[in-house]
């Protein structure tokens, strides 16, 4: 146990010493910030009239607060990843008591702890401060969202960091290269959004199932509006599929590293 707590405790400086990784922690504090002050601002500038529009706005913005958060920590563990890379420090990790691969499964840990925590936070903060500003008519979306619903999405979709963040370690040879694959997978943040779109509603969702980040969001999108819709799969059944998913990509990405790391 206390080697574990060493390396936390040096995991933790290492974080706090670059002002990059340490800007992609706060990211809590940022989407919270947006969801609880910039949000309902935006909502409060519509038109309460046209509900329609209002609907999908909240909807859109929602989806931007459960997708980029595993985005952030995948980032963070991206460049912690490509440090060793790039001061060749992987060949000692392998000669450590845990070894190369126990030192990345501990590193993948934390970061996945962090985003469950991360996750958590700035969804049950927007449902306990201001679930009532996400409402249609009067029906606030977060009206059938429980804290157990909240803790099941982020254990789901907290696996996504983890697995991105070693996809990209694993495929980037430096942190310049690294930065530049970050910007670009970033976009696929958004992917999800397009289940706004009336034709993602019913079974032509299921195209989007490729991305790993779709099938937690849509758990949470279908309690957030319980609608009947053709297609449509239940809460744990999403959250069921997005889980084994989520676990076969970080799996394959754990091995797709160790074997590309140069030693």
């Amino acid at each position: 146990m206390q080697k574990y707590l060493s390396l936390l405790r040096y995991e933790a400086k290492t974080i706090v010493r670059d002002p990059i990784n340490l800007y992609m922690c706060t990211y809590p504090v940022m989407v919270l910030l947006l969801s609880c002050w910039v949000f309902p601002m935006i909502f409060e500038s519509m038109d309460p009239v046209k509900g329609t529009m209002l609907k999908v706005s909240m909807f859109v913005l929602l989806i931007v607060v459960l997708a980029f958060g595993p985005f952030f920590l995948a980032a963070l563990a991206a460049f912690l990843l490509l440090d060793h890379k790039d001061e060749n420090t992987l060949h000692t990790l392998s000669v450590t008591p845990l070894g190369a691969g126990g030192y990345l499964r501990f590193k993948m840990v934390y970061i996945y702890v962090m985003a469950v925590v991360g996750d958590v936070a700035v969804l049950l903060g927007t449902k306990l401060l201001v679930g009532d500003k996400y409402a249609v008519m009067g029906v606030s979306f977060f009206g059938n969202i429980g804290v157990a619903h909240i803790v099941a999405f982020a254990a789901v979709n907290a696996l996504f960091a983890p697995a991105l963040g070693l996809l990209q370690g694993a495929l980037a040879r430096n942190k310049v290269e690294g930065f530049a694959m970050i910007k670009g997978t970033g976009i696929f943040a958004l992917v999800p959004a397009l289940m706004a779109l009336e034709a993602f509603q019913g079974r032509l969702q299921y195209v989007l199932g490729i991305f790993p980040n779709f099938w937690a969001i849509r758990a949470m999108l279908v309690k957030f509006m319980p609608v009947a819709l053709d297609g449509n799969l239940s809460f744990p059944v999403y959250l069921l599929i997005g889980a084994v998913y989520n676990a076969a990509v970080l799996i394959v990405s754990y091995r797709l590293f160790l074997r590309r790391a140069e030693y």
